[in-house]
């Protein structure tokens, strides 16, 4: 997919909205459990990756997000309301960085992601989740959402799409930015979904337990990372697709 992405100069983003963990026999069958998983995701080119809840019930589960899998996606897992007391020190730090800005590779398009969790309450207590409505306030979201060298925001969460959390951060940023490209990417509910906020707000969400990859499709956005710029077009296109994984 990267290949014919490259072939055809644009750009393919993997998205992993979280709950990697629990419920299946691959997981189940190392000890400690998970260390199959582990690998296997280790080895997949992640572009933005977030926690889900389960990952949070134990407290060795929630280690091991950030004593592995964090490092392994170094710059793409993106944790912007999420805290862990660090296993070695105690103190209390991010689970990995609050967001994250890029520039594709093919159309040079500049994203400014970010990765939330709903306002789950069932955490072991090594872990924080902060709500969203206190993250939207503090300034380094405040200080993000206002930079303008920004074709799209990228909102990736563990989060429904049709939920307070979401509208939320998509208010937050309209405040600041009315007319900038969000593609939002939910999870939690493990339904097949779709919601426009306004026409050049959109989310999807993609089904559960890997039976689906949701692929979304935006064109006519600007490509202000590249030389030649492309202006974005009026109404960008936004478009989806429900692939069944079997």
């Amino acid at each position: 997919m990267r290949e014919k992405a490259d072939e055809e100069d644009v750009d393919l983003l993997l998205i992993d909205t979280g709950d990697r963990i629990e419920g299946n026999g691959l997981y189940d069958a190392s000890d400690p459990k998970g260390v199959y998983t582990r690998e296997i995701f280790k080895e997949q080119a992640i572009d933005v990756i977030c926690s889900g809840n389960h990952e949070l019930y134990l407290k060795n589960s929630s280690d091991n997000e950030y004593l592995h899998m964090v490092p392994s996606f170094r710059g793409n897992y993106l944790a912007s309301n999420l805290d862990i007391f660090d296993p070695e020190t105690g103190d209390r730090v991010p689970l990995a960085q609050r967001y994250k800005k890029f520039t594709t590779k093919n159309q040079g398009i500049r994203i400014l992601a970010f990765g939330f969790l709903f306002d789950f309450v069932g955490n072991y207590n090594n872990t924080v989740v902060q709500p969203v409505a206190e993250t939207i306030k503090e300034k380094w979201f405040q200080d993000a959402i206002r930079d303008r060298e920004v074709d799209l925001f990228l909102v990736a969460g563990h989060v429904a799409i049709r939920s307070e959390e979401y509208m939320n951060i998509y208010r937050a940023i309209r405040e600041v930015q009315w007319d900038t490209p969000i593609q939002f990417f939910g999870g939690h509910t493990h339904i097949r979904d779709y919601k426009k906020y306004d026409s050049k707000a959109y989310a999807i969400e993609s089904g559960r337990y890997m039976e689906t990859i949701g692929f979304q499709s935006i064109s006519g956005l600007s490509t202000g990372g590249k030389e030649e710029n492309f202006k974005a077009a009026a109404s960008p296109t936004f478009s989806r697709r429900y692939i069944d994984n079997n």
